[in-house]
């Protein structure tokens, strides 16, 4: 994999940078900066060489139609204090086109025209054969970003060092995705326990070593009490732990409980390496104020799982070629 160290960037280079932007914000006003907090060293790395970063991303899923609620144009004030005012350019977010998803040549030649040197530091999105991540780096010089360099060793760290009983957790929502992903998983972990939408959703055979939720509660919101019991008891045990995705709904306060109660879990095996990724598994742990006790926090989910069901993700391969 080609590395940001080795491109010749001096005075004056304009690097095109994929960042994760994709942030929580409410009335303008960022409510987990986690994700733009990664891509900062990398940022002042091109700044002292005399670059010049072009921030490209994308909020949400506007489908080619303009957002104002999800504008990047709002994490200017972030970008304006980190590296200070006018040492960067912020491009709008890409997915108000809608041949970013189509991984357009087309809109790849647009980007590129705007820079020397491509850099991805975006590995939340890797797992996606958008333009921003695959196509354009078919067009300029490109390289790895530090960020994503360091999620790829210690996710190697992952694969080749997880010493059992190696756990899975894996919640939130999108099972058609995660299926394949939880079916790999399950020929390596002792055990992976599912939650939120996933595990009323499952509708497939149940292996000894996968673990649905016994109860929920309200609405399926939550995972319930005799489940927590359950979760709890086999985390005791564990030595390796890989989370990605919440219980249950907690962005409502009486939805978080499932959640906590892993974060809890955690808080009490101290012989544990803990790995967990993705946004909606950040800002629950945020609101529970527990990120720290981890033992590496991924800014990707679904491309952190997809990545060690597979060993590659196009926006990998595309910097190996």
């Amino acid at each position: 994999m080609r590395t940001i160290q080795e491109a010749n960037i001096s005075q004056g280079t304009k690097v095109l940078i994929r960042l994760d932007l994709d942030v929580p914000i409410k009335n303008k006003k960022i409510l987990e900066p986690y994700r733009l907090d990664a891509s900062i060293d990398t940022l002042k790395y091109i700044l002292e060489k005399g670059g010049i970063p072009i921030i490209i991303g994308h909020m949400g899923q506007p489908k080619g139609i303009y957002d104002e609620t999800l504008s990047t144009k709002q994490l200017i004030p972030y970008f304006n204090n980190k590296l200070g005012i006018n040492n960067f350019e912020i491009l709008e977010n890409l997915r108000f086109d809608k041949r970013e998803e189509e991984n357009s040549n087309e809109y790849a030649q647009e980007l590129a025209s705007k820079a020397d040197i491509f850099v991805n530091e975006s590995f939340a999105t890797c797992h996606r054969e958008h333009t921003s991540i695959v196509e354009i780096a078919k067009v300029l010089p490109s390289y790895a970003g530090m960020r994503l360099q360091k999620e790829i060793t210690i996710l190697q760290k992952v694969k080749k060092e997880a010493k059992k009983p190696f756990i899975v957790i894996i919640g939130g929502a999108k099972l058609e995705s995660k299926k394949p992903v939880i079916d790999t998983f399950l020929k390596i972990a002792d055990y992976v326990l599912i939650g939120g939408k996933l595990g009323f959703e499952w509708d497939k055979e149940v292996p000894s070593n996968l673990i649905l939720p016994i109860d929920y509660v309200k609405d399926n919101k939550d995972i319930g009490n005799k489940t927590i019991e359950k979760y709890k008891s086999i985390l005791a045990t564990a030595t390796t732990l890989l989370w990605a995705g919440p219980m249950g709904l907690y962005e409502e306060t009486e939805f978080i409980k499932g959640t906590k109660a892993i974060v809890e879990s955690v808080k009490n095996n101290k012989n544990l390496w803990s790995i967990i990724g993705g946004g909606d598994t950040i800002a629950a742990t945020n609101i529970i104020d527990s990120m720290n006790i981890f033992s590496f926090v991924s800014t990707g989910g679904g491309a952190m799982l997809t990545y060690l069901a597979k060993d590659t993700l196009p926006g990998i391969e595309v910097l190996n070629d």
